[in-house]
């Protein structure tokens, strides 16, 4: 894709004047700032990769337009995930309940290992969740993920392996305390 140079020089402008308060308008918004970055930088992706290439009279209020959008994508992805959560836990559940023929206390046992780790997957960040959850439990390859969340492969790398990381702390932590 090549860009002429007013359009960059439009883009740079506009990304150096508009940026700080994308971020601020999705803290806002979402409560916390861990996805507010990302997100400002989706804005920009997606106004370069518009198929019209009809001029913008007013970026700023483009800008916040796709804002609106990609927030509202952001809850619905958010809301699907949690869903896939729930739905996960319950499967499990039923699965260990049915599959073991061990003592109450095995049970109880791997019936709290299931909740620590689902609450160490609550806990991640939103798309860091999106990406682990993709990759383990719906089965997508890292650029299958990649492409569906429209970030890089090494990003998605990322997010996976530091939800890992993130899980096995959680469940060391809930071990040591029992």
């Amino acid at each position: 894709m090549t860009i002429d140079k007013s359009l960059a020089r439009k883009i740079s402008g506009a990304y150096q004047s508009t940026y700080s308060q994308l971020v601020r308008f999705f803290r806002n918004r979402l409560g916390n700032s861990n996805d507010a970055d990302d997100l400002s930088q989706d804005v920009f992706t997606l106004w370069l990769n518009r198929k019209e290439q009809s001029p913008i009279k007013e970026s700023r209020a483009y800008l916040f337009k796709i804002a609106n959008h990609v927030l509202i994508d952001h809850w619905r992805r958010n809301q699907r995930q949690a869903k896939s959560t729930v739905e996960v836990d319950e499967t499990l559940m039923d699965q260990n309940l049915t599959d073991t023929q061990a003592d109450p206390s095995e049970i109880l046992e791997q019936q709290q290992r299931i909740q620590w780790l689902s609450d160490a997957i609550e806990s991640l960040p939103p798309r860091r969740r999106e990406a682990f959850l993709l990759y383990r439990f719906d089965g997508l390859s890292q650029s299958e993920i990649a492409e569906r969340m429209e970030i890089s492969i090494s990003m998605v790398e990322k997010h996976i392996a530091a939800a890992l990381v993130h899980c096995k702390k959680h469940l060391d932590n809930q071990s040591n305390k029992n």
